[in-house]
């Protein structure tokens, strides 16, 4: 079997070859130390060759690689076009303030309020028509084909999708209170 290394050539970002910083909107911009990237991705004649060089790159997105169960490790950086830069290792190699501003970045991208309590639950023609108490309030949600927008993560651990894409998520389904297991109780 052949060496990953030498199959996916992976630019991971560290304190010495990326620097991260706001743009006016507060997005996280990174000027980086990397190869300049040919037009079409094809031409792999110039690739070996190219030396790096630092960039300015502008906004910059970012993608958890495992979202649940290392939500600070393994952060891929994009381009506007879902193209990667490069990979982030682990959020604490960097300091305080790049730090702050990477969480703000992936918690406004993963937002998801959590249930602390399901008032009612009820079913129309495929649709689940939730009302629920959350960390951050009441919330009335849609499912559809709910069984299959109910995702285990790991223990007792629940992510939730809504119809518009939305997610909510249960920390503990056996810590929720006794109605409120009752009626997810069918789903799990």
């Amino acid at each position: 079997m052949e060496d990953i290394g030498k199959i996916v050539d992976i630019t991971y970002f560290t304190p010495e070859n990326a620097q991260f910083s706001r743009t006016e909107g507060g997005f996280p911009s990174l000027r980086a130390f990397i190869p300049k990237r040919s037009e079409d991705d094809l031409s792999e004649a110039d690739t070996l060759a190219r030396e790096p060089e630092w960039q300015d790159l502008g906004r910059v997105f970012l993608h958890r690689a495992f979202p649940y169960d290392m939500p600070e490790k393994y952060i891929s950086v994009l381009d506007k076009d879902g193209k990667e830069y490069g990979m982030i290792r682990s959020i604490d190699d960097f300091g305080e303030d790049v730090r702050e501003l990477l969480r703000a970045e992936l918690s406004r991208k993963y937002y998801a309020p959590v249930i602390t309590k399901i008032n009612s639950l009820t079913q129309k023609f495929g649709y689940t028509y939730w009302e629920a108490d959350t960390d951050v309030g009441k919330v009335s949600f849609a499912m559809h084909d709910t069984f299959r927008n109910i995702a285990k993560v790991g223990g007792n651990r629940l992510i939730l999708t809504d119809v518009d894409g939305n997610r909510f998520e249960i920390k503990d389904y056996l810590a929720l209170d006794r109605k409120s297991f009752r009626r997810i109780e069918l789903y799990l």
